[in-house]
């Protein structure tokens, strides 16, 4: 990011709210976007600056979905949820352009620490899911922060999926023997899928990006969820798919203990069935592995390359899901 802009959300922040940053230090997560931890004359406060390469492709219709999404988190945090509040901009948003046109937020300093990606302890499994249940409570039962769309994204369309795999079998001839194989993998399962058996719950909001780099730690249990740009109107439970595959998935196993241990901490808030999880997982796994069982781009970071093993693992062990994941 070039110091002018950086420079001018400092000074936009400054006029804005009084805060005065004496110390900024860069936070190197995520894609493209640019993050820090800022040290002010009134606290630690956090921002995150939009980058441009990332949105702009989407057109103006992006950012009126991520305010409805960052209008969603306050709605949840008003309810008591653990997630960082926002800063108002002066129509009563909380996306902030600088005078050059590039847009940030700035919320509150969230405590905690990521954990690794199949590693989270029961007792944070447990409060995970509890507070994902007052989430998708605040959202899709009261409901006071949002209007519904016409359709979820992401559904499940069976064609468009067996289109978009014949697509990367065909451009993947450069590949990877093993992501061949994994692709001939992900269609051997898909050939044994009947989509009527799908099970994806009542459509409504969910965060769409609930995976251990958005989720903040103590030993207790959860911190904070963060990063809610991503908020849409879709089906709650790819929430809990995903937070299972990127939780508890570890060297290619489900850990049992503590994926039932966030099925008992929803349930204190939401009714959920004792095969919620394993459909849940499922759902991701159609949904996400068209998305990353392909060739891995040279831009990939850890992250991705993590999602790509999550897609190729639950692929191998599909036969194995309901010993795993069944009747929680």
């Amino acid at each position: 990011m070039s110091s002018v802009a950086f420079y001018e959300i400092v000074e936009t922040i400054r006029h804005r709210f009084g805060l005065r940053v004496d110390e900024a230090l860069p936070i190197n997560r995520g894609y493209l976007n640019e993050k820090w931890m800022l040290h002010t004359n009134r606290g630690t406060w956090f921002a995150k600056c939009f980058h441009p390469q990332r949105y702009d492709k989407y057109g103006d219709a992006v950012w009126d979905e991520i305010d409805q999404a960052l209008r969603l988190q306050m709605a949840y945090f008003n309810t008591g949820g653990v997630c960082p509040a926002l800063f108002e901009n002066e129509e009563g948003g909380y996306v902030h352009p600088t005078p050059a046109g590039r847009k940030f937020v700035l919320t509150a300093w969230s405590p905690g620490v990521n954990v690794a990606p199949g590693q989270a302890s029961e007792r944070q499994m447990f409060t995970l899911g509890m507070a994902a249940a007052r989430m998708h409570h605040s959202w899709n039962v009261d409901n006071g922060a949002a209007m519904t769309p016409a359709a979820p994204v992401w559904s499940l369309h069976w064609d468009d999926i067996r289109k978009n795999w014949q697509e990367r079998w065909e451009t993947g001839n450069a590949a990877s023997s093993g992501i061949r194989e994994s692709l001939l993998l992900q269609k051997e399962v898909m050939d044994r899928f009947d989509p009527s058996s799908m099970q994806t719950g009542r459509a409504g909001w969910a965060h769409l990006d609930l995976w251990t780099e958005n989720l903040l730690f103590s030993s207790d249990g959860l911190s904070a969820i963060v990063d809610f740009d991503r908020v849409r109107y879709s089906y709650p439970s790819l929430d809990i798919g995903r937070a299972i595959l990127s939780c508890t998935l570890n060297a290619g196993d489900f850990r049992r203990d503590a994926a039932a241990a966030f099925a008992e901490g929803y349930r204190t808030v939401l009714p959920l069935s004792e095969d919620a999880l394993l459909h849940a997982v499922r759902y991701s796994w159609l949904i996400e592995s068209n998305w990353w069982i392909r060739p891995p781009a040279a831009s990939w970071s850890t992250a991705p390359r993590r999602f790509q093993q999550e897609m190729i693992w639950t692929a191998a062990q599909w036969d194995r899901l309901e010993e795993a994941l069944g009747n929680l």
